[in-house]
């Protein structure tokens, strides 16, 4: 189980500038909110409960905001090194206060985070580094996409590594990484050892490392009126004899859910994600399925609340196409069109199949079904799983 998380705070952000002439690049603001604010808020989220924040250049910004975590409901313990210490030392001259393993984030750095999933990843290696999709990138992976083969600072490959990480606070006793290198140094080094997993994130992350970086950024933090919906359970009753909605005859509005969360409602911008396998088996014909679908935005039209598109999958209900849940396709599909931030947005569903696709896509999951959580179940999901409290903090 992860509890500590670590953060770089100690550059100068000079691609920043003029901004950064004032704060400390982790501070500046999205929102009226420091930007390491969310990756703290984050770290919470997944179970963190202690904070090593790697300081440098103006700390005392950092310091003074942030204290000592109590009203962020975590501890927060701060380190200085001037700014010219590269980041592998500032790791380095903290060891005997980490965790035998830790999670390690850049302070202009957001991803979506399931910390379960990348915990999974360690296993026997001593490091796990989270990977996105890139041209230009500086990791370079085999054919199969399955083992990394090479690091580079020239950006020359198709993988961009974004912090991330989990590390086993063993590797820290090697005394070559006490010399003043980068971090990147480390990542070669268990490569070379063969020590090294990764994860691949197919939700992109954001950046405030230059000024474009940052625009972007602030839009995608903006944009945090989206909630998910499953359809059959939760827009719609399921007290139908057939295994499949098939027409309007058969379609009936939920309306006890509407009324419970029509306080939530009222100010979201609705996505529907549904499987209808229907579709496929012949038992439900396109024109009844976009009949249903018109009579949905009708219905939340009339109740005035946004609805913005659906995202169906109508793969056999045996298949496990990455766009049908439980896998995460049509939420990645959906992030993509509308640009929100996955792991702040919740999906609200009634199987256990709408956990997992949440799970796997690191988005938050409101849980209506009746069918109990396993022990195991409940531990594996216990940080993806959100109530209406909760939700209303995102």
């Amino acid at each position: 189980m992860i509890t500590q998380a670590v953060i770089f705070c100690g550059g100068l952000g000079t691609r920043l500038m003029p901004i950064t002439k004032k704060i400390p690049k982790p501070m500046v603001k999205i929102n009226g909110k420091p930007f390491l604010e969310y990756l703290i808020m984050q770290c919470r989220s997944n179970g963190i409960e202690e904070v090593l924040l790697l300081c440098g250049y103006k700390h005392e910004i950092i310091k003074n905001y942030f204290k000592d975590g109590k009203k962020f409901n975590l501890k927060i313990k701060y380190h200085y090194n001037p700014p010219n210490v590269q980041t592998l030392k500032r790791i380095y001259d903290v060891r005997n206060i980490l965790k035998s393993k830790f999670l390690l984030l850049y302070s202009d750095n957001y991803s979506p985070l399931n910390i379960k999933l990348l915990e999974n990843k360690l296993k026997k290696n001593n490091l796990v580094i989270t990977l996105c999709k890139k041209k230009g990138g500086n990791v370079q992976l085999n054919k199969k996409v399955t083992l990394i083969k090479n690091y580079s600072k020239k950006r020359k490959y198709n993988f961009v590594e974004i912090g991330y990480a989990i590390i086993k606070k063993k590797i820290l006793i090697d005394k070559k990484y006490r010399n003043n290198k980068e971090f990147n140094f480390l990542i070669k080094d268990q490569i070379y050892k063969q020590k090294i997993n990764f994860t691949l994130n197919n939700q992109g992350y954001l950046s405030i490392s230059d000024l474009n970086r940052l625009k972007k950024t602030k839009k995608y933090f903006s944009n945090d009126k989206i909630i998910l919906l499953d359809r059959d359970g939760i827009i719609n009753n399921k007290n139908n004899k057939h295994r499949y909605v098939r027409n309007l005859d058969e379609f009936k509005i939920n309306k006890t859910f509407f009324k419970k969360y029509k306080d939530i409602l009222k100010n979201k911008k609705v996505i529907c994600i549904t499987n209808q396998a229907g579709v496929f088996s012949g038992d439900v014909k396109e024109k009844n399925l976009s009949e249903i679908n018109k009579k949905i935005i009708n219905y939340f039209y009339t109740k005035k609340i946004k609805f913005l598109d659906f995202f169906i999958s109508r793969h056999n209900f045996n298949s496990n196409h990455y766009d049908r849940k439980p896998n995460p396709g049509l939420f990645i599909k959906a992030f993509k069109k509308y640009k929100f931030i996955l792991d702040r947005t919740v999906y609200i569903g009634d199987d256990i199949r709408d956990i997992e696709a949440s799970y796997r896509a690191c988005c938050k999951c409101i849980y209506l079904g009746k069918k109990k959580l396993s022990k195991t179940q409940k531990e594996r999901f216990k940080y993806i799983l959100v109530n209406l409290c909760t939700m209303r903090k995102l």
